[in-house]
Order: C-alpha cells, then structure tokens, then sequence
C-alpha cells in the first residue's frame, strides 16, 4: 500500500467522521419538530457539510483504491466543505462555531494536496 492509498483512505475515515456529524445534526433538528427542509437549509451549513463530505468519502475511497478519478472527487469534495467554513466565517458566526472546520479543512487540503502530488500505481 503506497502512501497516496493510505492518504486515500484517510481523507474517507476523516470525511466520513465529519459526515456522520452531519446527518447526526439534521436528524436532532428533524426530531425536535422541524421539516427536513428546514434542517437542510435554514442555514444551508446542513446541507454544505453533508454534500462535501459525501463526495470527498466517495473520492478518497476512490483514491484509496487507486482510481483515477477519485482526486478530482476528493477536490470538489473538499471544496464544498472550506465553502461551509467560509460561509460560516463571512456571515459573522461565532468562531467557536466554526474554528473546528477550520483545522479540518486544513487536513483535508493537506490529504487532497499528496493525492494530486504523489504517483498512482
């Protein structure tokens, strides 16, 4: 196993964390009372953080198992997720709020970065 594999798979594990913490946050919302809708997008945080993280898991599996592709998944993934973190940043939310995505998003970069860097098989 070459370390972009392993940078695969680690960019899934990490994004797929972060998307369980995602539908887990929608379905506290749902069961307080309040539509899916409104869960998703009133703010659409919801809905950016469980569509970046589903295809970055998609593309880091992908990568993991050395398809070509899965990169350019992980990319626009990981480009999802930083534009959550800016809308959460821009719109004025407290950093407490939003501090945790920054430093993953950081990881992230960092794991998207070595599966655009490093060889394929």
């Amino acid at each position: 196993m070459t370390l972009r594999n392993l940078a695969g798979f680690a960019l899934a594990v990490l994004t797929a964390w972060l998307l369980w913490g995602g539908i887990h946050a929608v379905n506290v919302i749902v069961s307080r009372g309040s539509p899916l809708s409104d869960a998703l997008l009133s703010p659409p945080t919801s809905l950016l953080r469980i569509l970046g993280t589903a295809i970055a898991v998609l593309g880091g599996l992908l990568a993991g198992f050395g398809k070509g592709f899965g990169a350019l998944l992980s990319l626009i993934g990981v480009a999802v997720f930083v534009l959550l973190l800016a809308a959460m940043a821009l719109s004025g939310a407290n950093s407490v709020l939003w501090m945790d995505e920054a430093v993953i998003s950081g990881i992230l970069v960092v794991l998207t970065g070595l599966l655009f860097i490093l060889p394929r098989n």
